[in-house]
């Protein structure tokens, strides 16, 4: 049986035309200015905004800071031989000690942020918990963003925008070139809709595994730069993303 292929812009050619629509720039408008309304973002004024931004510098990171800072601290907690038990899960570990504690792992992941506020907002998300002995045990590996409003419009806002981005480089860049950013999409136009609580257990786990090895590689290759790099050079950054798609209309 032939492989569904993947995709970058068209569907290929053996798929019925009715079960994929053209999607029109109206569309796209009307999605975004829905998206828009769902945060309580102001749309109403779009082209004035958009004049506007000519003249001013966009700030580098426009991300909830603490986003990044969270997800480093998690990424290292579950990585760090040092904070580690022998079956390699994250050991529990006090604010202040000698040899592992919270405050050393904030200070070595995020050194920009202080550890007490770090740790607050952790606690405030649920991703570490705190006994009556102020023993700290962290309780995931990813964020829930969308467990919690301000997280979750960040994640979105900057998840469009970093999306956008990329079907703006690729565009941009000849189409046999290798500076292309990767991007593939499998689309089906006669899924059963009774399957999809099945697929998304699936996209759930097999994209929650790849973004762990994902973060894991990343993790260990910016700690080689960091040691075998004289100059100071600027660093990149770099976000990998699963999503799944449904259009029952």
């Amino acid at each position: 049986m032939p492989k569904r292929p993947l995709f970058n812009r068209t569907p290929p050619r053996n798929v019925d035309s009715n079960s994929l629509r053209e999607v029109s720039v109206d569309d796209v408008i009307k999605q975004l200015l829905d998206l828009f309304d769902h945060l309580g973002v102001d749309a109403s004024r779009l082209a004035s905004r958009l004049s506007d931004l000519e003249s001013k510098a966009l700030t580098p990171r426009r991300l909830y800071p603490h986003i990044a800072a969270i997800g480093e601290l998690l990424t290292s907690w579950h990585q760090n031989p040092n904070y580690l038990d022998d079956a390699g899960n994250p050991l529990p570990v006090k604010m202040r000690a000698r040899v592992r504690s919270f405050e050393r792992l904030a200070r070595s992941s995020v050194p920009n942020l202080k550890a007490a506020r770090l740790l607050t907002e952790l606690d405030r998300i649920g991703a570490v918990s705190i006994d009556s002995g102020g023993l700290i045990r962290v309780q995931m590996r990813s964020l829930p963003v969308y467990e919690d409003r301000r997280l979750a419009i960040q994640h979105t806002l900057s998840s469009l925008d970093g999306f956008i981005k990329t079907l703006r480089h690729n565009l941009k860049s000849p189409p046999a070139n290798s500076n292309q950013l990767f991007h593939r999409i499998a689309r089906s136009g006669e899924f059963d809709p009774k399957e999809i609580p099945a697929l998304k257990i699936r996209v759930k786990r097999y994209g929650q595994s790849f973004l762990e090895s994902c973060d894991n590689w990343m993790s260990r290759r910016s700690r080689i730069k960091s040691k075998s790099t004289k100059s100071r050079q600027k660093a990149a950054y770099v976000s990998i993303g699963v999503y799944l798609s449904v259009d029952k209309t």
